[in-house]
């Protein structure tokens, strides 16, 4: 894992390996008239992502994807009882949030008051309190592990910002952020290779691979400044509207047989009344290490059924009445096709649509997720997802 955290007066980069044997390069330097040294904390296990299983009491397993960046924590998770126990069935992948603090997490459920797990967290374990969804407090205990059909990561990050112009204590700033989660894999080995070649392209845009992650964080940066200055070149040196900021983060939306689904957020602002929001996924066959694309899941001929299916659920989960139309409730369309964003996960496929995209920007991103069961008779046969979803 490595993160850089820069601006334009110091610059701080920790290398932190694999196997968690700590080399710390740490380089920092201050123009002013003199050179003066900062001196910093090691960093250890301050960022990474881990894949853990485990049982919450006995009778149910737990799946989560974590992602620590410092003190933040965001993943999500999923539970599915086991033994005879029918109370609790597979549920659709839940996103988590909270904080870490001297490895003591706090986690809760994406929009939630309430925390759902508290314990203590490192990169291998997590073990503590659960709150299922009757208010019972459960012990958890769940460990890193990537069984056959699942892929580590590292966590490459990125965060500094520079002025407009360097002669005026009031310039506007712009600002990058960017958050990679990268394959942990061997150069040569055919399936990280393309994985790695799928995620660069989903991160960074085409034609932008290269070998070193490090080296297209940094080619990133330093295209966004160049573009900021270029396009600002002339202009008055103050202002609000010239504080440019552009953030990428990935999540692990699912990582378990075979099949891995990573999201893309993208947030741009250049100027104008706000920035924009742009969610993407990719799909994988880590089999073959492909990407999956909608005419790899579903079969000629099913559009009409499938934009049924996801009007009729977006009526249900917006609670709109069935006597008015969606054009009537705000939205662009009458009927929601398909598009081609959409997160498969181990229950059902999610349809992702951008503000602009089938409703106006106050609307936000809208989310709407099939389950399976919904969706059997649409799916290809000889899918990769074909087993998943007739379990």
């Amino acid at each position: 894992m490595k993160y850089l955290l820069k601006n334009h007066f110091f610059t701080l980069v920790y290398i932190i390996s694999s196997t968690m044997k700590i080399k710390l390069l740490l380089t920092l330097f201050i123009i002013l008239n003199t050179f003066n040294i900062i001196g910093q904390n090691n960093q250890e296990n301050q960022i990474y992502y881990s894949r853990y299983e485990g049982v919450v009491d006995s009778n149910i397993m737990i799946t989560a994807n974590i992602v620590r960046l410092f003190d933040d924590l965001s993943g999500n998770y999923s539970y599915q009882q086991t033994g005879d126990i029918d109370t609790l069935n597979v549920v659709n992948t839940i996103t988590i949030v909270g904080d870490v603090s001297d490895e003591i997490a706090m986690l809760k459920e994406y929009g939630q008051d309430e925390y759902t797990f508290s314990g203590k967290l490192n990169q291998n374990s997590f073990t503590g309190t659960w709150s299922s969804p009757h208010n019972d407090d459960i012990p958890f205990s769940i460990s890193e592990k990537y069984p056959i059909g699942a892929m580590p990561f590292d966590v490459y990050y990125l965060h500094s910002e520079d002025q407009l112009t360097h002669d005026s204590a009031n310039s506007p700033v712009a600002e990058i952020e960017l958050t990679l989660i990268y394959p942990l894999t061997i150069s040569g080995n055919n399936i990280g290779d393309s994985v790695k070649h799928i995620i660069a392209n989903g991160f960074f845009g085409a034609n932008f691979f290269e070998n070193n992650p490090d080296s297209m964080l940094t080619h990133f940066e330093s295209e966004f400044y160049t573009n900021y200055k270029d396009q600002n070149s002339g202009r008055p040196s103050n202002g609000a509207s010239y504080n440019w900021q552009k953030i990428v983060n990935m999540s692990v939306i699912h990582n378990s047989d075979y099949l891995l689904c990573v999201e893309y957020l993208i947030y741009a602002y250049s100027g104008g009344a706000h920035g924009m929001t742009k969610i993407s996924y990719d799909n994988v066959d880590l089999s073959l290490g492909n990407l999956l694309s909608y005419e790899d899941i579903f079969k000629v001929g099913t559009q009409d059924s499938l934009a049924n299916i996801i009007t009729k659920q977006l009526y249900i989960d917006k609670k709109i009445p069935s006597n008015i139309s969606l054009k009537e409730a705000g939205y662009f369309v009458d009927i929601i096709e398909a598009n081609h964003n959409f997160y498969i996960v181990n229950n059902g496929i999610g349809f992702l649509y951008n503000s602009y995209e089938i409703a106006p920007y106050s609307f936000g991103q809208t989310n709407i997720f099939i389950e399976f069961d919904k969706l059997k008779t649409l799916i290809i046969e000889d899918s990769p997802i074909f087993e998943i979803c007739n379990r």
